[in-house]
């Protein structure tokens, strides 16, 4: 395996994928490579369990998580990829709109 900075997971649960999380991971994987970016790991996450606190929580869907920082995403869809990516992969900045939640350690 390569070595990467960056892994990002995109949740693949029942509630994201019928949500269009399978279109955000693709769209996010084609963002990377259009932009000639390295260094930066996509992966399916399987369920994050996010939507299964609450039954309103199903509006959160689909789930994205940045590591290392822990930034998790809420309510992503594919045309949310070109912000995250230009914004926090390439610059570091949350995108607040669509901020979730941070994992402290």
């Amino acid at each position: 395996m390569k070595p990467y900075k960056k892994h990002i997971f995109v949740c693949t649960g029942k509630s994201c994928i019928a949500k269009g999380s399978e279109d955000v991971l693709k769209r996010l994987r084609e963002k990377i490579d259009e932009d000639g970016i390295t260094g930066v790991k996509t992966s399916k996450g399987g369920c994050f369990g996010v939507c299964k606190e609450t039954a309103e929580n199903a509006d959160l869907c689909p789930v994205v998580a940045v590591y290392p920082e822990g930034i998790w995403y809420e309510r992503v869809d594919a045309g949310n990829i070109s912000e995250i990516v230009d914004e926090h992969i390439k610059k570091g900045k949350v995108v607040e709109r669509l901020f979730h939640y941070k994992l402290e350690p």
